[in-house]
């Protein structure tokens, strides 16, 4: 968003608002982190399993920090981790009642607390139904509500228009616009100096759009952590891609160094949140945030949250060589991505030493057109030479972001991607099809070439990480060969392949670029990741996943000579009840009998 004053606004309008849903300004603040998705998409087998993510409520841990600065007294209620904690403990002969679980929690803060002002966040689209229902519920305890997040931002007037409950709306980052709401709120100053927020009085909006962008002195802030349980979240869902690579027991945190990227792919919203520019917070504030949460909090491992946390490569080697320095113990990972160009022999050596374990490059393409449509800051070339650094430092796991649908991609662009990937020959890839997020480039241009329908928010469903449907498809492919070229053969390489192609595309690459290659896997570090990864993946992610059961007993039997117990009835049960499965083991040629050599 561009720099913009606020709009003309009815000066008794706006102080009715506050006489009516703030009469007492604001002195106590409930800050709400929603279940991540609702009941009906909840399993409770799946929270018991440990799959379901569980991250630290970081931007509301600021939020908090930055309201305490100012007086308010304010609490933190984590709805997600409540949820997934009391499934976890719920005995498995009773029926869990997943709303009730919430509801009473949240009523009961509420009670406590007498709140002047709860706020919710929503961040994925996924949450918006399960992010509706808590404001309903907060309204209906009688108090004033606001909210906030990524996917407010990205789409805030139908949010607004589904969400009638909220009378208050933050736009993008919350930490200065909370503040000059709080005090507009208390009378200490006008309230045209109020920014990025839009005040709902029954459908009547009052948007006050200057832009309040935390400055980089602004955002070196800890996180309220007294408010987070941060030392527990980890024991009841996941944090990060790489749990797998840890001991069971470790504690997880999130950490997050700078705001914003560089980058400006076009399926990204990263920069309407962030802004345009990378803010940083100073070197010696982040290490001792790391060095608090191992000595005080007890974590052992933490993911950076960063979208571009090489964007600086001096700053960078200075954060990680300063770990180093002090002695931090903590291990770390990138789950939400680096930049290629960025993984430096220099910069990749300090991430090693300074305890990386894996990171995730977001290449998305191997076609240099496709890549220059997104507007990706990288060509083929970049790629290759990072996968060249990364290759040298194998006890980084170093897996690979890829993605098929683009608008205007044929079947030459995908086998562009697929051969890039073959000749990067990195440890995994995590490929899905296209979810175009409101208010991107991408799905702008997508809408006015009639490709999807802009159905609004209310019928958007993030498609995915744990709730999605990525480890479930079990449709199509009906293909005969495990010859990836033969197998779309009939598809012309100069057609866009249609939503029921792109499935069967994404199974094959899946099958061809992740586990057909552990065949040859030799390096004893390696084999060693990836017997964690796919035991993680076997039992926790995916534990009917016929490729994750038959490769866990087929590198077990290559490596240590024996298959643990119950495996191979697993996989023989999953056949034995799966024409599904039945028929991918026949095209690719996997014989069960081969394993009790």
């Amino acid at each position: 968003m561009s720099a913009q004053t606020n709009l003309s606004v009815n000066d008794g309008l706006v102080n009715e608002f506050f006489a009516r849903h703030l009469p007492y300004g604001i002195e106590r603040v409930l800050l709400v982190n929603p279940p991540d998705a609702d009941s009906s998409l909840f399993r409770i087998d799946t929270a018991r399993r440990g799959r379901y993510t569980n991250y630290p409520p970081y931007g509301l841990g600021v939020l908090a920090q930055n309201l305490r600065s100012i007086g308010v007294d304010v609490r933190l209620l984590n709805l997600n981790h409540l949820i997934l904690k009391a499934s976890r403990n719920h005995s498995a002969d009773e029926s869990f009642d997943f709303d009730r679980t919430w509801q009473d929690a949240l009523s009961q803060e509420i009670n406590d607390l007498n709140p002047d002002l709860v706020g919710v966040t929503c961040m994925f689209t996924m949450t918006h139904l399960s992010f509706k229902r808590v404001c309903e519920h907060a309204a209906y305890c009688g108090t004033t509500v606001a909210i906030g997040g990524v996917h407010v931002t990205n789409d805030v007037e139908r949010v607004l228009d589904d969400v009638p409950y909220a009378r208050v709306a933050f736009l993008r980052e919350g930490d200065v616009a909370i503040k000059s709401f709080v005090k507009a709120a208390n009378g200490d100053i006008p309230f045209e100096q109020m920014g990025q927020v839009i005040l709902d009085d029954n459908g009547t909006r009052h948007r006050f759009l200057k832009e309040q962008q935390p400055t980089e002195d602004e955002i070196d802030v800890q996180p309220a952590y007294d408010l987070c349980a941060v030392d527990e979240l980890s024991q009841h869902g996941t944090v990060g891609a790489f749990y797998c690579f840890k001991p069971k027991g470790a504690r997880f945190a999130t950490v997050l160094s700078n705001r914003g990227c560089r980058a400006m792919c076009t399926f990204c919203s990263v920069r309407n949140f962030n802004g345009k520019r990378v803010r940083q917070r100073s070197v010696e504030s982040v290490l001792d945030e790391l060095q608090l949460l191992e000595e005080v909090h007890g974590i052992d491992h933490v993911m950076w949250l960063d979208d571009d946390l090489l964007k600086d490569h001096a700053r960078a080697i200075a954060l990680f060589n300063g770990k180093v320095q002090r002695g931090l113990k903590l291990t770390w990972d990138a789950t939400n991505g680096v930049i290629a160009a960025s993984c430096t022999e220099e910069v990749v050596s300090a991430m090693a030493a300074s305890g990386c374990i894996a990171l995730n490059i977001g290449m998305e393409s191997g076609s240099p057109e496709i890549l220059r449509q997104v507007k990706k800051p990288g060509t083929v070339r970049n790629f290759i030479e990072a996968a060249d650094v990364l290759r040298k430092y194998p006890t980084i796991h170093s897996s690979v972001f890829l993605m098929i649908g683009f608008p205007n991609e044929t079947m030459r662009h995908i086998m562009q991607t697929v051969e890039t990937a073959k000749e990067m020959d990195l440890d995994w890839y995590r490929i899905s099809q296209l979810q175009p997020l409101p208010n991107t480039p991408i799905y702008d241009a997508m809408v006015q070439q009639g490709l999807i329908q802009d159905v609004g928010s209310r019928e958007l469903r993030f498609m995915g990480g744990a709730y999605g449907k990525q480890t479930e498809i079990e449709q199509g492919l009906r293909l005969t060969t495990a010859n990836f070229k033969e197998a779309f053969a009939s598809i012309p390489m100069d057609a866009k392949p249609d939503n029921d192609q792109l499935t069967d595309i994404w199974f094959y690459m899946n099958y061809h670029l992740n586990f057909r290659r552990l065949f040859t896997e030799a390096n004893p570090i390696k084999v060693e990741q990836q017997f964690a990864h796919l035991k993680t993946l076997s039992d926790v992610i995916s534990p009917e996943n016929g490729f994750a059961l038959y490769f866990t007993a087929y590198l077990q039997r290559k490596f240590r000579g024996e298959i643990e117990p119950g495996l191979l009835d697993r996989l023989a049960h999953r056949l034995d009840t799966s024409p599904y499965w039945r028929d991918r083991f026949a095209a690719f040629d996997l014989d069960v009998a081969s394993l009790l050599w």
